[in-house]
């Protein structure tokens, strides 16, 4: 199973950076709303575990302002070079990220808050990433975890090959070991690492059959598993034809007058005693 370290087992290259990037974009404005329900803001210091590129790190700056700061943990380095020069071009000096493994509890701190979007369902032990990173935050600091629900990603009225795209996204998560429904079981998650949620809230992006985000998203994440497809044998690049998959889910949405949904993304927070 390739979910048993806490790696991301869609790799790093170049291209997977690139999505992540355009995904992070098309996320900020359900992310932004998460973290407020939650209660980060102003002048708040955050460690975001699993950062990657910077995406969900830099929406947090926006939400913390000048006066705080944010440490994004991540284990490629690729990433965290990434996602400091991005952080360089904004002009960003309290954001900084580095290379660490999410599992040991962060250097630094203590901390305000301790968040990560779409990093745990990717971890053997969600539970035990937040406990190592208990330690690290202050008393009443804030613990706010992103993580989405797979099964909940549908056009609307369904279309064929979106419907396809779904079927072969979550069978290959199914069967490399990635949690795909962990954002429902948030709640759940925080009492095993022994804090007691105070709320929960879902948000599910919806994109419309003109805006090229919705299709942009399920093909990319089609496209970057696609060696994974076929290594399960789930599908086939052949059926699959990743070069033109973009914009035959454009044409079937925009024929179809078919909205997108993106996964449900989820949020439970809670508070260190």
């Amino acid at each position: 199973m390739m979910a048993e370290g806490n790696g991301y087992p869609l790799g790093h290259a170049a291209s997977e950076l690139e999505r992540l990037d355009r995904q992070g974009r098309m996320l900020a404005p359900a992310t932004r709303d998460l973290l407020a329900a939650a209660g980060l803001g102003p002048g708040m210091n955050v460690l975001d575990l699993g950062s990657g590129a910077g995406d969900a790190a830099l929406v947090t700056a926006d939400v913390v302002g000048h006066s705080g700061s944010v440490l994004g943990v991540d284990l490629s380095p690729e990433a965290v070079d990434l996602a400091n020069a991005r952080a360089a071009d904004r002009g960003l000096a309290n954001v900084r990220f580095i290379v660490g493994d999410i599992s040991d509890p962060a250097p630094g701190g203590p901390f305000d808050a301790v968040l990560g979007r779409l990093v745990l369902m990717y971890v053997a032990d969600p539970a035990a990433v937040l406990r190592a990173q208990l330690s690290r935050l202050h008393s009443g600091g804030l613990v706010a975890p992103i993580e989405f629900d797979v099964s909940t990603a549908r056009a609307i009225p369904s279309t064929a090959l979106s419907e396809r795209c779904n079927e072969w996204v979550r069978a290959t998560f199914d069967s490399a070991g990635i949690e795909t429904s962990l954002g429902p079981r948030l709640w759940s998650v925080l009492l095993e690492a022994g804090v007691r949620p105070l709320g929960m809230l879902g948000v599910q992006p919806i994109f419309g059959p003109d805006d090229p985000s919705g299709p942009a998203l399920l093909a990319g994440i089609t496209q970057t598993i696609l060696p994974l497809m076929e290594r399960f044998k789930v599908t086939t690049a052949e059926e699959v034809q990743p070069e033109t998959l973009q914009a035959r889910l454009s044409s079937e949405f925009a024929a179809s007058n078919a909205v997108f949904a993106h996964p449900t993304l989820f949020c439970a927070w809670a508070k260190k005693n």
